[in-house]
């Protein structure tokens, strides 16, 4: 037996701390010590890396998981914004789409009307100029009978004055062949000027006086011969008063010609700028019917491109609050796993200890001999061991427990017992020590990172609600200028369509006045023209008496008409150039009105949409700084919790770290003292067995 234990002692190495004993080398001792491990110290030493290595994990984890929870902090928060931002969108496009409609109603309602209006001026000029076509044409036919019944007249008064005054009576003067056929055509162009009734009666009476018997052939006239048989004028007179009556209508043809090219040139005039301002307009609304519409479809096409959008965003916010929730929940169960698994740990520890004590005793401690077959020398290892580790770590405890082991190796039979014993208790008041620091570091670091994680979304949210309130009053405060200046605007189209309303109808005032003095003066210039003209034509049948001295001032009266022709020209341009600036500042003023109209409904319609907005800003606001001012009171809740937590855990002379690693120095230290006792007992039993066996 002692050969086979004594052939493998070149494979061992004792501790510096083991001497060899005379009765054998200690190196056989120590084989069988090395080679004998004590099971339940095993075990217990496994537990204990057991559960370091479950609380490392624990740490690590943790580590892992507060990166991933700041991942999802993050990713929430831009997604957030992003839907956010997305439904501002929605909104906007939203809301242009439904003005676009709008006005593209009301563009569609304006080019139907001006459509229609346009038609019906077109029908209106086109029926006006038929009728005025016809007026003049029956003006003409009319004025060419007038004139020819003038020129009749004018011819049989003048042949009958000479007949009269060479002496022949008024049957022969009547029987003239020249007078006859003059009388018979003078007949037909009364009947064809629509002359009076009565009058081409008593002509035709007159003509039949040839037939009286009161005439006889070369007898001299006699007064009575120049009278009609019922007693009424002369036929001179008859055959003047008709000529005045055929001249009246002339003149009366002449004025109604006149007054009805005007009022026609006057209505043509209007309904033709009409026609092109309704154009113009017509115009200008196709145009911004497509513009409209063009905005509409890129809305629309916009709208459809952002929704898509936030609903991908609303997507993969749900996503990722999903896979977010779902690892907060997947970690707090390993959490309560692995704190139930320290639990089982610590229990199994505290049971074998406490439970198997005796047992241990029995099965793996030392015989008992005599106090002669021992040398003092065998607990030497055991008080270095511990006067060395009391002394690295500065542990009065430990330096007292050297004492209180030295006290038993002096003073008591059964030293090994009494020192395993004390060696023990020490380990487990320090390991209990050590597991109440550690629970109370990982209660402090679990609340700390809980607390500063909370610190952190609190500051966090603060920073964004912060953000959203300041780019919301930041809007605010550029949505009141905006509408400030849309309503000043307003105000300035205002005043100026009140302006321009002044301008236009002063203007119109003037226009009127002017055209009523033009078409007075150049009424009154024909008028006198006619009358001039008439009196100095030339070839007139109306000749002055012989015994008159009067002469006509034909000269004179030719140079008076022509200054009354060129008066006559410049009121009529001057009409012409009045009624055309008349409808261009009309025109101008219609199209200005229609454009300040337009601009004042965009702008009414920006100003009321910016109104909105505003306040729905102004709500968010509120309740935005509500929930900051929430949020406030609960960062400042967390900032008093931490302040606690660090006076707890972070204000101590020794940092934990520190003392966990002087915690591990003197539990390894008891451990290592406690082996050299088991060394000890383990090479007594070897000695023991070898002796047995000699």
């Amino acid at each position: 037996v002692q050969s086979r234990q004594c052939r493998r002692s070149e494979h061992y190495d004792p501790p510096p701390h083991f001497s060899a004993r005379p009765a054998m080398r200690v190196s056989c001792i120590a084989v069988i010590g090395a080679t004998a491990a004590n099971p339940i110290s095993k075990v217990l030493d496994l537990l204990h890396d057991l559960r370091g290595k479950v609380v490392a994990d624990g740490e690590e984890e943790q580590k892992s998981y507060e990166s991933f929870a700041k991942f999802c902090k993050a990713e929430s928060t831009q997604k957030k914004f992003e839907i956010e931002d997305g439904r501002n969108q929605v909104d906007s496009l939203t809301a242009t789409i439904e003005k676009a409609a709008a006005t593209i109603s009301e563009l569609d309602s304006k080019i139907e009307s001006l459509t229609k209006n346009v038609k019906a001026n077109d029908n209106d000029l086109s029926a006006a100029t038929d009728v005025r076509k016809k007026e003049h044409e029956d003006y003409i036919a009319n004025d060419r009978e007038l004139v020819e019944a003038i020129e009749t007249l004018e011819n049989a008064i003048s042949i009958l004055e000479k007949a009269l005054k060479k002496g022949s009576s008024l049957l022969q003067a009547v029987s003239n062949p020249e007078m006859k056929q003059l009388m018979q055509a003078l007949s037909v162009v009364t009947d064809a000027a629509a002359l009076d009734g009565s009058d081409k009666k008593r002509l035709s009476a007159l003509l039949q006086a040839k037939e009286d018997a009161e005439f006889t052939v070369g007898q001299a006239p006699e007064a009575a011969a120049y009278e009609t048989h019922d007693g009424s004028a002369t036929i001179l007179d008859l055959l003047g008063d008709m000529l005045d009556k055929a001249e009246g209508q002339k003149a009366d043809a002449d004025k109604a010609e006149m007054t009805s090219s005007f009022e026609y040139n006057k209505l043509k005039q209007s309904l033709t700028d009409q026609i092109a301002f309704d154009n113009k307009q017509l115009d200008a609304a196709r145009k911004g019917l497509a513009a409209q519409r063009e905005v509409k479809a890129t809305s629309e096409g916009d709208l459809e491109t952002t929704q898509k959008e936030l609903k991908e965003d609303i997507q993969s916010d749900s996503e990722t609050h999903d896979d977010c929730e779902k690892r907060a929940e997947e970690w707090d169960v390993s959490m309560k796993e692995r704190a139930q698994e320290i639990e089982a740990l610590d229990t199994a520890t505290k049971i074998i200890k406490e439970k198997t004590g005796g047992a241990e005793g029995q099965a793996y401690g030392l015989l008992q001999v005599t106090a002669g077959t021992r040398a003092s020398h065998d607990y030497a290892g055991v008080l270095a061991q511990i006067s060395s580790t009391g002394k690295t770590a500065g542990d009065k405890q430990l330096s007292a427990l050297a004492v209180r082991v030295k006290a038993a190796l002096a003073g008591t039979a059964d030293p090994f017992g009494k020192v395993k014993g004390l060696i023990a208790e020490m380990i487990d008041r320090l390991e209990a020590k050590a597991a109440d620091e550690a629970a109370q570091h990982e209660f402090c670091t679990t609340e700390t990172a809980k607390s500063t994680e909370k610190k952190e979304d609190k500051e966090s949210d603060i920073e964004s609600l912060s953000a959203k309130i300041n780019k919301a009053e930041s809007r605010v405060t550029q949505l009141k200028e905006q509408v400030a200046n849309l309503q000043g605007e307003l105000a300035d189209i205002a005043g100026t369509d009140n302006e321009m309303t002044q301008i236009r109808q002063a203007e119109h005032a003037a226009f009127e006045t002017a055209e009523k003095d033009y078409s007075d003066g150049v009424e009154g210039v024909q008028m006198a023209l006619k009358v001039l003209r008439d009196y100095y034509a030339e070839g007139s049948f109306i000749q002055a008496p012989a015994t008159s001295t009067h002469s006509k001032s034909s000269s004179a009266g030719g140079s008076i008409i022509s200054i009354l022709e060129v008066a006559e020209s410049d009121f009529s341009k001057m009409l012409t150039e009045a009624r055309e600036a008349e409808a261009e500042a009309q025109e101008k003023y219609d199209q200005m009105m229609e454009e300040n109209k337009l601009e004042s409904t965009t702008k009414k319609g920006g100003a009321k949409y910016k109104t909105q907005e505003i306040g729905q800003l102004e709500k968010a606001i509120a309740e935005n700084k509500e929930s900051r001012d929430g949020v406030s009171e609960e960062l400042d809740a967390v900032l008093e919790y931490l302040s606690k937590l660090n006076d707890q855990c972070i204000a101590k002379p020794e940092p934990y770290e520190e003392r966990k690693r002087r915690r591990e120095a003197e539990l390894e230290g008891l451990k290592n003292a406690l082996q050299i006792l088991e060394g000890e007992a383990i090479g007594f039993l070897a000695v023991r067995a070898v002796h047995k066996h000699a």
